[in-house]
């Protein structure tokens, strides 16, 4: 069971996420499946004051966390695996219709830590919001088409999915939105891996990448140049992660390392925000 205040999502916009997760789940996506009620309803709602929750329940994903550092699991094998699965959504969520939903999903650049990025951020912090800025001009002298903009996950990292047996099934949709598809293959991207503080990253990461986008190529095909965008889409997680940090209260919690590498990597900078991942797939072909 998944419970959602209204000041987070609305009803309607929780509707909507989980009839783009049926959709995808009946076009061969596997995902935790969302479970009716015993009213016939994806969803119920318990009013508190002026708001109210929403409370939402889906089958248990079989499986467990995937180990990063067990290459009986994080291999090849499961890099085509996670990049079938990617490019999959990204060619259905091509033809998948919200006509029919009072309520729609969100563009990526609505969301409240975009807009009010220095609202959260603590005062010695506030370039990272000067340069969330750019990035965001950067994003905006793109023209979406079908072919590189939808509603999309947006969170496909290795905490929401399980694996069992080779297969991997995704849950949390809770952030899907409307947004650049190269945004939400960045994601995948190993960017807080211990592998980049290793001798022989590069090969590494090399594997993946040619893994992971060949296999995304045979379901569907993203022109290579946004390969080259990869880099600002990786910075720009980056940036969203630290605001997100400071929304949650992350640095006063168990979890502080996790803010004190992204703060670390957001202040010194990343050997991915330079990389050049177009020249690293193509150097198989």
């Amino acid at each position: 069971m998944r419970l959602t205040h209204s000041s987070h999502h609305t009803e309607d916009e929780i509707i909507a996420e989980l009839d783009w997760l049926n959709y995808l789940i009946g076009h061969g996506v596997s995902a935790s499946r969302p479970i009716l009620s015993q009213n016939g309803r994806l969803t119920e709602c318990h009013t508190a004051g002026e708001s109210y929750f929403i409370a939402s329940v889906f089958e248990y994903a079989p499986g467990h966390f995937i180990d990063e550092n067990n290459p009986r699991e994080w291999n090849p094998q499961f890099f085509r695996t996670f990049g079938r699965t990617m490019g999959r959504m990204h060619s259905l969520t091509k033809h998948y219709c919200d006509a029919h939903l009072r309520q729609k999903r969100p563009h990526w650049y609505e969301d409240i830590l975009l807009q009010h990025a220095e609202d959260y951020l603590p005062s010695e912090q506030r370039w990272a919001a000067a340069e969330l800025e750019k990035l965001l001009a950067r994003f905006s002298i793109n023209v979406p088409t079908v072919d590189s903009y939808g509603l999309v996950h947006g969170d496909v990292n290795p905490t929401n999915f399980h694996v069992q047996d080779g297969k991997l099934t995704l849950f949390d949709f809770d952030d899907c939105a409307y947004n650049w598809f190269i945004n939400d293959i960045a994601v995948a991207i190993p960017l807080y891996s211990d592998m980049f503080a290793e001798e022989g990253w590069q090969g590494r990461l090399t594997e993946f990448i040619q893994q992971y986008m060949r296999s995304y190529e045979e379901e569907n095909h993203l022109d290579e140049s946004w390969l080259e965008v990869l880099p600002n889409s990786l910075r720009l997680q980056c940036l969203i992660n630290l605001i997100a940090c400071h929304a949650s209260n992350v640095p006063n919690s168990r979890y502080r390392s996790f803010y004190e590498l992204v703060l670390r990597i957001a202040q010194q900078g990343h050997p991915l925000f330079a990389y050049d991942f177009r020249r690293a797939y193509e150097s198989e072909h």
